[in-house]
């Protein structure tokens, strides 16, 4: 089953905070799992995030800083 939601691909690093949308789906920079876009605080340029896809038992939403997301390609 495919996911709807965005997958971000290229350009390498993101360019403002305005690149970030909740309900994304975004790497971590030195992370190789894909994570999901919670909540954005865009004041303090800081966004929540959880593991996607969804663990059966919930995945633990955590705070980091946008300039922590990367937009690196898929990896298949």
């Amino acid at each position: 089953m495919r996911s709807t939601k965005n997958i971000t691909a290229p350009p390498p690093h993101i360019e403002s905070k305005d690149d970030v949308n909740q309900g994304d789906c975004v790497y971590l920079n030195n992370q190789e799992e894909l994570f999901q876009v919670i909540g954005i605080d865009n004041a303090y340029e800081k966004c929540w995030v959880r593991e996607w896809p969804l663990n059966p038992q919930g995945s633990p939403v955590f705070e980091i800083s946008i300039k922590q997301i990367c937009h690196n390609q898929i990896k298949n």
